[in-house]
């Protein structure tokens, strides 16, 4: 089944963390490059994902550019590998996998002095390496910058994939560099933006507020991807106290509101997916 089609009828689920993991697990190298140094623990964390029911799987390519990696096309490959791997042997299943594109970490003009040419080839790269290794979905996520958001869709969409975009607001439905939610439904629709949401942000209370806003100003499916709560650190180490089964029935809420495409961002394990799939079936 087509996953355009799947969202017309069904809630999908994306799967959770996966850097967050990767550093539960001892990692502590740019979550990307586990890809290769660590290919076994990311394919686990990968099929754990899809045993508890994930439909999407993320391709650990966050990051993933020419100007931050010389060897970004081998990582994205590894990652992808990584991927079609454990949905080979855990899913029983359709499982898509989608290239996760992530701010490039460059101030683009007029905020800074990079060029936008620049940063959209940089975009193109990335898409044409995870295109070339079987991406079924190009998911944009953790945009902060308008800007930078409608050069990645842009490029995105020459592929012909269907193409996922979400953004990061604070509380008061603001990204950042200023960017609204309408300002997001307004570039998502007049691009032809196959789904929209946020992602990532504040904790619950913010989604909490700011889901009915989107949900009101667009017509696209609508994607919610929290964190697991707010992040404390302890010991030098980041954590989150969000239990699984708030996070399942707090995901429940939002499917029952409208939401189409339900997961985790940072924080979230595959204990917080399953929780979220089974309280999402009832």
């Amino acid at each position: 089944m087509d996953i355009l089609d799947a969202i017309k009828n069904n809630v999908i689920f994306f799967d959770g963390g996966t850097g967050t993991e990767l550093q539960k697990k001892g990692i502590d190298c740019e979550p990307v490059l586990a890809n290769i140094k660590y290919a076994q623990e990311a394919q686990t964390i990968c099929g754990a994902y899809i045993n508890v029911g994930a439909n999407i799987v993320t391709a650990n390519t966050f990051g993933a550019y020419s100007h931050k990696h010389e060897n970004y096309k081998e990582l994205i490959a590894a990652a992808f590998c990584n991927a079609r791997a454990r949905a080979a042997i855990d899913g029983d299943k359709k499982v898509w996998i989608a290239l996760d594109l992530g701010p490039t970490g460059l101030m683009l003009e007029p905020y800074g002095d990079v060029p936008h040419e620049e940063v959209s080839e940089i975009f193109a790269g990335t898409i044409e390496a995870g295109v070339k290794n079987g991406a079924d979905i190009i998911l944009i996520e953790t945009m902060m910058d308008i800007n930078e958001l409608e050069l990645a869709i842009v490029q995105a969409k020459k592929t012909g994939l269907p193409v996922f975009a979400t953004m990061s607001f604070d509380s008061n439905g603001r990204t950042m560099y200023g960017a609204s939610i309408s300002d997001m439904a307004e570039l998502a629709e007049r691009l032809e933006v196959d789904a929209i949401g946020m992602n990532c942000g504040n904790g619950l209370d913010a989604y909490q507020t700011l889901t009915p806003e989107l949900l009101k100003s667009t017509d696209l499916p609508v994607i919610i991807q929290p964190n697991a709560g707010l992040p404390k650190i302890e010991d030098g180490k980041i954590s989150y106290d969000l239990s699984p089964i708030a996070f399942g029935a707090f995901m429940q809420k939002l499917k029952n509101d409208g939401v189409r495409v339900l997961g985790g961002c940072c924080g979230t394990t595959p204990a917080h997916i399953a929780e979220m799939v089974r309280m999402c079936a009832e």
